[in-house]
């Protein structure tokens, strides 16, 4: 009994220091307990309450991320509280702000308690100094047939904010891209009995309803906002009955509307907008409309923000893709300081019991220019690391000298005092033509494109036996470059940080060819090669030199199925990889990741008779890197063009 009593208060002593060590903590240090992203679970804030900013968006001011959004009950999606703000400095951890949009306890007023207030979105007006805010508005006891804008302002970016108005859209004003015709027609959303039936899809898709609330204004229901590289803002909206997405200019106060505004996808049912521009695209995700419960995302592309879009297939990828992973988009958040870093912003909705709605956010990555969605159960803000150009210095290596180096840090074409292009027809029988105009070095990065254009054979000739010559036209185009007689280097470690394209009919490769003699006795060496091997994709590290028929190559080739990659990481295709070289008197050693896959010795590869019996790995190489189409990279995929592949760096070192 007495060693029981001993033992207990021995347990005790130790909980009461724990305990008071931890409430000896300060505030800050246990607030800041988050250090990653976990989609779908509960979030609690620095008071360990789950965050109540539902529907929400963010802005980044003063080196600080504001989040705003619905606050929640228990019972109802109405609006009794009003919209929440949150911060936070590295976008884990959130200090509730309080209510910065308060509703009205007087009942003639819009925002009246009982009222729905969703998808609260802030922007900053750099002229006014003015926080801005835009939110779906539904009155009173009037289900969701009102479809309003409300507005509110602020010289604070935590509030309190100013109610303004509230109004339906562009009153008074059509649409840029509805025809003459469309806005004169007699049709009449009466003169249809039933909806659904193509006559009626057809007329909606003409702009029946925008015809039908041209005098009020038009419908605004779930919403993001924008700005834009020129400060000019845009409101994004579900209009038309759900039906059609429209995008309407801003003032320059952000305060109205100019009057220009366009459709988005007609007749597609679309709500749930959020968006995002990369590299001069604007890139939005929308859902379908099926009420509380998720369906699949949608994807539009357009290369100005009043179109035309171009609508394409489910972005998300993976288990429960076809329902967004069982959420809704509100917004995409640029990461400040990672430049084309995203994130994707969702809700998990709980209609049952609202204030318990879950957040699902995910980085947006890029596959082939177009942005993906994958489920992670829970990922940091270094994932952008990895999927981004390395900005760093090139590293030093013990034993080693960096002799030369491009990191296309620089706008424009490759430097022409190190590499040229090669063009038109090449090699291997391929479908491209190359040509320098699909290579461009912009952010970090020499991007090397794949399009789908067509392009006429300046050396056609009808019937010729020569495939370079018996094409009128090429359908596809892409780009080679070389260091050939500008940087060539004999033994070194090579490395080349790439992203490459994997969509069928893609060939990218980087690899090098001796300075002499004609191929295969000036000796290949494959640092890489994607392409598809009985319909099936591998990654092949190789070299190549001549054997004693002429033309014809001895080969050691290292052919991986490209799966075993997925297996190990199923984001790999979404990031940049290092391919490595090592290179001396004695043996070729290639690297993927630092993995190697291929070791040749170069007292096997001595060239036969055409080759004068001479090693071709004894002598200077060039380097070549190339995206082909076709050929071994398989039926191209034309859904996926413009293809991408993009090179960090190349980097040659040589021992001391």
């Amino acid at each position: 009994m007495k060693t029981f009593r001993k033992l207990t208060f021995f347990v005790l002593l130790v909980f009461l220091s724990i305990f008071n060590f931890i409430g000896c903590q300060p505030k800050e240090q246990l607030a800041n307990h988050h250090r990653n992203f976990k989609p779908g679970e509960i979030w609690g804030d620095s008071d360990s309450v789950h965050i109540n900013s539902h529907g929400g968006g963010i802005l980044f001011y003063n080196n600080t991320y504001y989040w705003f959004g619905e606050h929640k009950s228990s019972t109802t999606s109405q609006a009794l509280v009003g919209v929440r703000c949150y911060s936070s400095a590295d976008l884990y951890n959130w200090k509730n702000e309080g209510v910065v949009l308060a509703v009205s306890d007087n009942k003639t007023s819009p925002i009246t308690k009982g009222c729905a207030i969703e998808r609260p979105k802030v922007i900053y007006n750099k002229q006014t100094k003015q926080f801005v805010m835009y939110f779906h508005l539904e009155l009173k006891d009037r289900g969701y047939e009102a479809a309003q804008v409300g507005i509110a302002v602020s010289d604070n970016i935590t509030g309190p904010y100013t109610f303004l108005k509230s109004s339906r859209v562009n009153a008074g004003y059509w649409p840029a891209n509805m025809t003459k015709e469309q806005r004169n027609s007699k049709l009449k959303a009466s003169d249809y009995d039933e909806w659904w039936t193509p006559e009626w899809r057809e007329a909606i898709n003409d702009g029946l309803f925008v015809r039908r609330d041209f005098k009020g204004g038009q419908m605004s229901r779930d919403m993001t906002l924008f700005v834009d590289d020129d400060n000019k803002a845009y409101h994004i909206y579900s209009s038309e009955d759900n039906l059609t997405i429209q995008i309407a200019e801003l003032s320059d106060d952000y305060l109205s509307y100019t009057g220009k505004y366009s459709r988005v996808e007609p007749g597609g049912h679309n709500e749930a907008p959020a968006i995002l521009k990369k590299e001069g695209r604007y890139f939005m995700i929308t859902s379908g409309c099926t009420g509380w419960a998720p369906n699949a995302a949608r994807l539009l592309v357009a290369d100005d923000i009043m179109g035309e879009w171009k609508l394409y297939p489910n972005l998300c990828k993976g288990k429960d893709a076809e329902l967004t992973f069982y959420s809704q988009s509100t917004y995409i958040l640029p990461v400040n300081g990672k430049k084309d870093a995203f994130i994707f912003m969702a809700d998990r909705w709980t209609p049952r019991n609202p204030i318990d709605g879950r957040y699902v956010w995910l980085p947006i990555l890029f596959e082939n220019g177009l942005p993906v969605l994958k489920w992670m159960d829970e990922w940091t803000l270094d994932i952008f690391d990895q999927t981004l150009s390395d900005q760093g210095k090139p590293k030093e290596i013990a034993g080693y000298d960096l002799v030369w180096n491009d990191e296309f840090n620089y706008t424009g074409q490759a430097d022409s005092e190190a590499w040229s292009h090669e063009k038109g027809f090449v090699r291997n029988e391929e479908l491209q033509w190359y040509q320098a105009n699909n290579t461009l070095c912009k952010n970090g990065t020499l991007m090397i494109y794949g399009k789908k254009e067509m392009v006429k054979n300046p050396d056609y000739i009808a019937g010729s036996n020569d495939w370079k010559k018996n094409r009128e036209y090429a359908r596809y185009t892409a780009s080679s470059i070389k260091t050939e007689d500008k940087k060539e280097f004999q033994y070194g470690r090579f490395e080349i940080r790439a992203k490459i394209p994997v969509a069928s009919g893609a060939w990218p490769a980087i690899w090098t060819l001796g300075s002499s003699m004609e191929w295969p006795s000036c000796g290949e060496i494959d640092l890489m090669e994607y392409y598809q091997i009985d319909n099936i994709p591998h990654i092949l590290a190789n070299a190549a030199w001549g054997s004693d028929k002429k033309f014809d190559a001895k080969w050691n080739s290292s052919k991986i199925p490209f799966s075993e990659f997925l297996e190990k990481d199923s984001l790999w295709i979404n990031k940049f990889h290092i391919w490595r070289m090592d290179w001396d008197e004695e043996a070729i050693r290639l690297y993927l990741d630092d993995e190697l896959l291929n070791e040749t010795f170069l007292s096997d590869t001595n060239n036969g008779l055409p080759g004068e019996s001479k090693n071709p790995f004894k002598q200077a190489h060039y380097i070549l890197l190339n995206l082909a189409i076709g050929g071994n990279g398989g039926t191209p995929d034309d859904f996926a063009f413009p293809l991408q592949y993009e090179v960090d760096y190349v980097r040659v070192y040589q021992k001391k």
